[in-house]
């Protein structure tokens, strides 16, 4: 059930140099950000959701420095996405600042996110937090890195003793059958910090032990899934409670037994 797989030792080496890619483009794009460049350029369906001049200049770079690795693969981008590309065989799947409002308010939770995506199946990424000095990656079959460092998702097996991250519904905190609620009281802790990518990557290294989305987009997930998947966690549908596509919206992302039991624990009908 974890994402872990064999991999032929060519692809292997080819995901590895893409991983590294990823890398070097996040970490460069990354420290580039100017911080005070928060004027908000475009509004997004939703609450408080804007991309800032910042934004699109992140993703600018980020397009150029991918463009002369090998201008063939194409990028879908958050400020610029074209669903078609979604299906493409090989693409660069990005989101340049995920955690924008943290970022407008000067709050460090902030990460650029490139993923690489072959054959409808997430093979290299990397997350890269500026403020906070971390740089996850990950290619298939190649494990987990924090700063370079293996890292290994957290081993709580009992949802009462889980730690857990959530993004759901706004609604979801009105209704007393609601996934948040039924969260909420199961589990030690929820939190929510603002960005799913850092989320997922915290719960890579073992700072949280459960991740549940309703609502991502694929470059919210593309990289930082595949990262916690090598970190040995198992990536499920809320909806099927089956492995997850690469870009699934509503998921559960924890070590295999925990996620298991919490998509139990969801699925179950609610009023």
């Amino acid at each position: 059930m974890t994402g872990r797989r064999a991999v032929r030792a060519a692809d292997a080496t080819r995901y590895a140099a893409l991983a590294r890619v990823a890398t070097e483009t996040a970490v460069a794009v990354g420290e580039a950000i100017v911080q005070t460049d928060v004027q908000i350029i475009t509004r997004k369906k939703g609450r408080a959701n804007f991309a800032t001049a910042a934004d699109h200049a992140a993703e600018k770079a980020v397009i150029e420095r991918l463009a002369a690795h090998d201008p063939s693969v194409p990028v879908l981008a958050e400020e610029s996405p074209k669903a078609a590309l979604r299906k493409a065989e090989r693409l660069w799947v990005v989101d340049p600042i995920d955690g924008t409002l943290n970022f407008s308010r000067g709050l460090p939770f902030y990460c650029v996110l490139i993923g690489y995506v072959e054959d409808g199946k997430a093979r290299a990424g990397a997350v890269h937090a500026p403020r906070t000095g971390e740089t996850f990656v990950a290619s298939e079959g190649a494990g987990a890195t924090r700063n370079g460092a293996p890292i290994e998702v957290s081993r709580v097996t009992r949802l009462p003793q889980a730690f857990a991250v959530a993004s759901l519904g706004f609604g979801e905190t009105k209704k007393k059958t609601s996934r948040f609620t039924t969260l909420n009281a199961t589990c030690a802790r929820l939190r929510v910090i603002g960005s799913a990518g850092l989320e997922i990557a915290y719960l890579a290294m073992g700072r949280f032990d459960l991740f549940v989305h309703e609502a991502l987009s694929p470059w919210d997930v593309a990289a930082p899934a595949l990262i916690a998947r090598e970190a040995g966690a198992a990536m499920l549908s809320l909806k099927t409670g089956k492995d997850a596509a690469w870009n699934e919206r509503q998921v559960v992302i924890a070590n295999p037994r925990l996620a298991k039991d919490a998509v139990t624990l969801l699925a179950k009908p609610r009023m």
